[in-house]
């Protein structure tokens, strides 16, 4: 009975448009009628009402999902483990996902991470200079090597040997796999953010600042 409860109001939040980000014309990605959920959009439902992110199922990102659930379960799973089950801190966990959405230009996923990694204990000035579009200055030894990793494959697709070796040495095969599984999952939030037009709320993080190359030399 209780997880009946939990799905129904799951149901009625995908049929509430929140306040934030109504835009005139037609709604992208509309909410559907629980009456109407295939048995997967049931499933992606039902999912939503468990874990580390629980009640969140109007956030933008995730009614996108729900409009092919097949996608969506598979792509909930895969966040699940990238976010919480790598091993990796939270603070390089979510700097991975700060750095993905500085080289998007994501406001939304800036503004709900940034906090996130100095919570994690990342260095709050770290965070201002990616979104000034600087390199940061007093990273620590990990925090570098994950930074050098992902803005080298966003500027120059490419990976030098000395920063594929000091990721290898300090990470692992796995671990570089990991980090780079991350920022690339943050690149799918990023495009369902898009395709959505997705909104945020102010809040007190510094801003990413347009620029027309994100991680300089």
């Amino acid at each position: 009975m209780k997880n009946l409860l939990k799905t129904a109001l799951v149901a009625a939040a995908l049929i509430v448009p929140t306040a934030i980000g109504a835009q005139t014309g037609a709604v992208r990605f509309a909410p559907i009628d629980p009456s109407k959920f295939s048995p997967q959009q049931k499933q992606f439902a039902e999912l939503m009402t468990k874990g580390p992110r629980a009640g969140n199922i109007t956030n933008a990102p995730f009614k996108v999902y729900f409009a092919s659930p097949e996608y969506g379960l598979n792509a909930i799973q895969m966040s699940n483990y990238l976010r919480w089950g790598t091993g990796l801190d939270a603070r390089l966990s979510e700097l991975a996902i700060i750095i993905s959405a500085r080289n998007w230009g994501s406001g939304y996923i800036w503004h709900a991470h940034y906090p996130l990694a100095v919570k994690g204990g990342l260095d709050p000035k770290v965070g201002a200079a990616i979104a000034a579009g600087q390199r940061p200055t007093g990273m620590k030894e990990d925090e570098e090597i994950i930074y050098n990793l992902l803005t080298e494959i966003y500027r120059d697709h490419d990976i030098t040997e000395a920063t594929y070796n000091r990721a290898k040495a300090k990470f692992g095969e796995k671990g570089i796999a990991d980090i780079q599984g991350l920022a690339a999952y943050y690149g799918i939030t990023a495009m369902a953010l898009i395709t959505a037009k997705a909104t945020f709320p102010p809040g007190d993080e510094p801003k990413l600042v347009a620029l027309a190359q994100a991680f300089p030399k």
